[in-house]
């Protein structure tokens, strides 16, 4: 049996292409052993690496009731602002072998060397196998991708869920089994439940795909679609309905949200406020002014721009020109039947992701590239099938036209930071032209073009490959971890980022980074009465979670992530502290000077300072509450 005779319900696709091919099932096992190698090599030099999120593991390890709602500490006074999906799979590694950043991440490498295999089964079930382990490459060692393997924020996992959702419905759509496409609803919601809304932007292929290229009529084939949207409908929203109709005495308060709602949280935070909120918000008005965009970048160019290109922009020029083949292609119906599901699905994903974090609202973090990593890797493998295949002159210019703006953008790309080496750019550049020109013309011999379909290989991925490495040597920490080097622009994000671990300006630092405890602020606060519920409450979220991880006692993020969140309010924060549950506030200063601080906070802040004497630690000033 081929690998483009197999189907959805033949199990042994994988058992029977290594029995026949050997080197091939080598080539694969090298390539996963790869990645799955770089993703957990020296992980741990990341330390906690999104100290939020660490945080909230650490919480659910101390309580059964943080661990369900995905609280940011074990009293439970409020959640993180994402579903608790990711945390529970990250909680569970940690119930294994122990808390540490490195049993933290294990599940992230884990989960995306599940996925690199996913890619590689759905191009190699209809296509050649270079083309597949071309694919998975591609994704594999994306920067992206090797960089959020190597973290502990919700993508990975997402990305695995968006996948798996995709090749069911691939499946239901070829084998026209309900089943496939029920699987589908399961494996979504739960994305939903591991970065809500994000996780639906597989959905529109999905839904395309068995609509144009399920075996059955059109009415029986929105019966089913209906059937299956209801399903992902309920399952999506069990998690969510279940919070909201639980009272707000028996959990904490949902972060990210200003009315304790997850549904809210849906609607606004992590979905449509994100995706067309335009404008700054009112701390833009502290940030540095080389650093502020005059206008929004959303754009069809924003992908491609000094603030994201290092993540993914090397390949996408090539997986967009790929669109347009694949488009061609389907029009023409020059695939099989299956090959045309697996280009339609593809394709659909591709544009639906680019399009969206094109033009998506400017509260827009550079990790968001990661849901495009995959369909291009896709479109990329198809792309490739599709034009090396040409042998007209006019196909083998077009390819080689491709090929050349593809090698000029990269040399833009390696010229971004001083830490790619220019000659390596150069050289890398004057190979794929040299690889450009061989394919342009007839080769008298088929190992000089299988030779030039090599090099252009090689010299495409380098690029991605060598900001992979630079992302390995680097310490990546707090919220927004970035690929690649710090980039020549003085106006870029790297480089407000590269201020801000320094603590420049103080404020964003805080946001974005945290605050590690002064050592004798940490003896106190470990060492307080074991009475208190939390040993101390500050802001914000991310200051917290390192006060917390420090001292393994349970602390406040007063307002949330931001300390934007109406959570606790100045009447519930003097009732905790009139029952002795707080033992110290921690001020930060530079938090207060931000506009659009929580009202709570600043009131909150205002009253113990009225109240309450202070005193410093280590630099800290902190009031105690218990006297």
């Amino acid at each position: 049996m081929s690998v483009a005779e197999t189907s959805c319900d033949d199990a042994s696709t994988v058992k029977a292409t290594s029995q026949g091919r050997r080197w091939q099932a080598s080539a694969l096992v090298f390539l996963h052993l790869s990645a799955a190698t770089t993703y957990v090599w020296g992980v741990d030099r990341n330390g906690w690496a999104n100290a939020y999120y660490s945080a909230a593991v650490q919480a659910g390890q101390h309580d059964p009731q943080a661990f369900l709602f995905g609280s940011a500490d074990w009293g439970n006074s409020i959640t993180v602002d994402k579903p608790p999906l990711s945390l529970w799979l990250m909680g569970l590694s940690a119930q294994v072998f122990g808390l540490s950043p490195w049993s933290i991440m294990l599940p992230q490498a884990a989960v995306t060397v599940v996925s690199t295999f996913l890619v590689y089964s759905l191009m190699a079930r209809h296509f050649p196998f270079w083309l597949a382990l071309f694919a998975a490459t591609a994704f594999a060692f994306a920067p992206i991708t090797v960089l959020l393997a190597r973290y502990n924020n919700p993508d990975p996992l997402m990305v695995l869920l968006m996948v798996a959702g995709l090749y069911a419905g691939i499946c239901a759509t070829e084998t026209g089994r309900h089943r496939y496409l029920y699987l589908t609803s399961i494996l979504l919601s739960l994305g939903f439940l591991t970065k809500q809304l994000q996780a639906f932007l597989v959905l529109p292929a999905i839904v395309i795909t068995f609509l144009l290229f399920a075996g059955y009529s059109l009415r029986k084939r929105l019966f089913v679609l209906i059937g299956a949207g209801s399903l992902l409908s309920a399952a999506s929203l069990a998690w969510p309905l279940f919070m909201d109709l639980t009272p707000y005495s028996n959990r904490p308060y949902i972060g990210g949200s200003s009315t304790n709602s997850v549904i809210e949280l849906i609607l606004g935070y992590n979905g449509i406020e994100r995706v067309l909120e335009q404008g700054d918000v009112p701390s833009t008005a502290l940030i540095p002014e080389q650093f502020r965009s005059v206008d929004s970048d959303a754009g069809f160019f924003r992908l491609f721009n000094v603030n994201y290109g290092q993540e993914l922009g090397w390949l996408l020029l090539p997986a967009l020109a790929s669109c347009v083949v694949i488009l061609v292609k389907l029009i023409r119906r020059s695939y099989d039947h299956r090959q045309s599901i697996t280009a339609c699905a593809s394709l659909v994903w591709m544009l639906t992701t680019y399009v969206v974090l094109s033009f998506m609202g400017d509260s827009f973090h550079s990790y968001y590239t990661a849901s495009l990593a995959l369909p291009m890797a896709l479109c990329l493998g198809l792309g490739m099938h599709a034009t090396w295949s040409r042998t007209s002159p006019a196909g083998r210019l077009c390819v080689a036209a491709v090929l050349v703006a593809s090698f000029i953008f990269s040399r833009a790309m390696w010229q971004l930071s001083s830490a790619f080496p220019e000659w390596l750019g150069t050289a890398v550049f004057l190979l794929g032209l040299c690889a450009a020109a061989a394919l342009s013309l007839r080769a008298p011999r088929p190992w000089i073009a299988q030779t030039a379909r090599a090099l252009a290989i090689f010299a495409l991925l380098l690029g991605p490959f060598y900001c992979s490495a630079l992302t390995l040597q680097g310490v990546q920490g707090g919220s927004n971890p970035l690929s690649g080097g710090i980039t020549k622009s003085f106006n870029s994000l790297s480089r407000f980022l590269a201020g801000v671990k320094e603590s420049d300006p103080a404020w964003a630092a805080g946001v974005a980074v945290g605050f590690e405890p002064p050592s004798r602020l940490a003896d106190v606060l470990r060492n307080t009465a074991s009475e208190c519920t939390w040993a101390a409450a500050t802001y914000p979220g991310q200051t917290a979670a390192r006060y917390q991880l420090t001292i393994d006692r349970p602390v406040i993020a007063i307002g949330g992530f931001a300390a934007t969140d109406p959570s606790p309010t100045l009447a519930q924060f003097k009732d905790w502290v009139k029952q002795g549950d707080i033992c110290y506030l921690v001020e930060q200063p530079h938090q207060l000077e931000v506009p659009g601080n929580s009202q709570e906070l600043t009131a909150i802040q205002q009253w113990v300072t009225a109240t309450y004497n202070s005193e410093v630690i280590g630099g800290v000033t902190v009031y105690d509450l218990t006297s």
